[in-house]
């Protein structure tokens, strides 16, 4: 079932396609992009891998985090799409359970759609390194979700075939609407405040300290007994 706003992104606990420990919800804090592909050798996928790796680095500096997810072994998404250096963890979901969560659907006449009307990508997807190969998710049709730094689903796209993926101006709107000096500013607000709690506390621990041992103070005390 297709997720619907607003609602909180579905956390799930896997391996990048180098064998690292990833557990979305690990990201919180920071905004987030996930995005689902098809297969590895998929010529729309290799383009538009191109266009954000393009892209992270003035987004990156933004605060925002890409997930990419495909449904090919890691070995083949390492063989297809790693071989160009990728800025973001890549992660793979042969058996599809991810994609499950997220409500991914899978559609011949979105295939169709896409092989009809998108042509050109398909060529530009095979310069960037695609190369159209049998797999069981060929149907698989791609989808993004743009989460905010507390871990909500701000944005939903589900592709309308199978080259389709939610637009880098919709992605930059995103980006320019929660401005990440704000959130610099805010941490830096939180450090400055533990910073002087912990000045304030060590003054009053010296102070305590002061009056046990003050002479003064001692004298009072046993003139009163």
């Amino acid at each position: 079932m297709k997720l619907k706003l607003p609602c909180d992104a579905i956390d799930f606990t896997t391996r990048d396609i180098y064998g690292r420990p990833f557990q979305l919800s690990g990201l919180s804090g920071k905004r987030v992009m996930l995005s689902f592909f098809r297969d590895a050798a998929c010529p729309y996928c290799n383009f538009r891998l191109y266009e954000l790796t393009h892209q992270h680095k003035e987004w990156k500096k933004s605060g925002l985090e890409i997930v990419a997810v495909f449904s090919s072994p890691a070995d083949e998404v390492r063989e297809f799409v790693a071989r160009h250096p990728r800025p973001f963890r890549m992660l793979s979901d042969p058996d599809l359970s991810i994609y499950h969560q997220y409500g991914i659907e899978q559609s011949f006449s979105a295939l169709f759609r896409a092989l009809i009307f998108k042509g050109p990508r398909i060529v530009k997807g095979v310069a960037k390194g695609g190369r159209p190969r049998p797999n069981p998710h060929v149907k698989i049709v791609p989808a993004d979700f743009l989460l905010d730094n507390h871990g909500r689903v701000v944005d939903i796209w589900y592709g309308r075939d199978t080259a389709d993926h939610i637009p880098l101006e919709r992605i930059q709107s995103f980006i320019n609407a929660f401005p990440i000096q704000s959130l610099q500013d805010a941490e830096m607000q939180i450090k400055e405040l533990k910073k002087e709690n912990a000045q304030l506390r060590k003054a009053l621990l010296k102070l305590g300290k002061r009056k046990l041992i003050d002479p003064s103070t001692s004298e009072k005390a046993s003139d009163s007994c």
